[in-house]
């Protein structure tokens, strides 16, 4: 029949309030010199995980086929743990990272 499994594409759920609000800042900001923009710093963080990814994961096999340990999603019971990571940059390149501890 034509079909193929596909994995959905993230992407980031906007609503009207929040492509306002970045439209706003924008214009806020459009003014800005070089020098306004060399003040900045930029930050970001993110989650890694030790053992593998949370999202899906997809195999295919034909009807009848054996199951083989490839077709299986190997775990660690209770999780192996992650690790969070924080960054920044400047207009002069890369700044401090560093892990965030649990509270």
């Amino acid at each position: 029949m034509g079909f193929s499994t596909q994995i959905k594409k993230k992407k980031p759920l906007l609503k009207k309030t929040h492509t306002e609000a970045r439209l706003k800042w924008a214009k806020a900001h459009k003014d800005w010199t070089e020098d306004d923009w060399r003040r900045i710093v930029f930050s970001d963080e993110t989650k890694i995980n030790v053992w593998g990814s949370y999202g899906c994961k997809y195999f295919w096999r034909r009807p009848g086929d054996k199951l083989q340990s490839l077709h299986l999603d190997l775990r660690v019971k209770g999780g192996a743990g992650s690790v969070m990571l924080w960054g920044c940059m400047t207009c002069n390149g890369p700044g401090y990272a560093c892990t965030i501890e649990d509270a």
